[in-house]
């Protein structure tokens, strides 16, 4: 079977060198504007490196019980919903540091070895 002039393959090597040759020119751009305000370009040396999200700098905050404990000791009184057992370790003083504290949570409760079972939607010390 021929290919033809649709072939995406194509169309993905001429939209790829298209934008590699619009980043060159906006380099050199670039490094004119920086020599006009006499500034140091890395522009050129840093252009080819793929671009990540930055590495998060959070620190880990310094509780007394690990996560683990924290939900043992929340749930000995009864059983919980997800909702409730998270208010309830930040009651006891656990402090998160995650943007989303219930996936730290849903890694101890559906963790390799669980120590919790759940039931309608409440969890309780297995």
């Amino acid at each position: 079977m021929a290919r033809t002039s649709s072939d995406p393959l194509k169309a993905f090597v001429a939209l790829r060198t298209s934008l590699e040759a619009e980043r060159a020119k906006l380099t050199a751009r670039l490094q004119e504007v920086d020599a006009a305000l006499g500034t140091i370009v890395t522009v050129a040396a840093t252009a080819a490196k793929p671009v990540s999200a930055p590495a998060s700098k959070q620190k880990r905050a310094k509780n007394e019980l690990s996560l683990k404990e924290a939900v043992v000791q929340a749930l000995g009184k009864s059983a919980l919903s997800k909702a409730d057992l998270l208010a309830a370790v930040k009651k006891l003083g656990y402090q998160f540091t995650a943007k989303a504290p219930v996936n730290s949570l849903n890694t101890v409760l559906y963790g390799k070895k669980p120590k919790f079972k759940s039931h309608d939607g409440k969890f309780s010390v297995a």
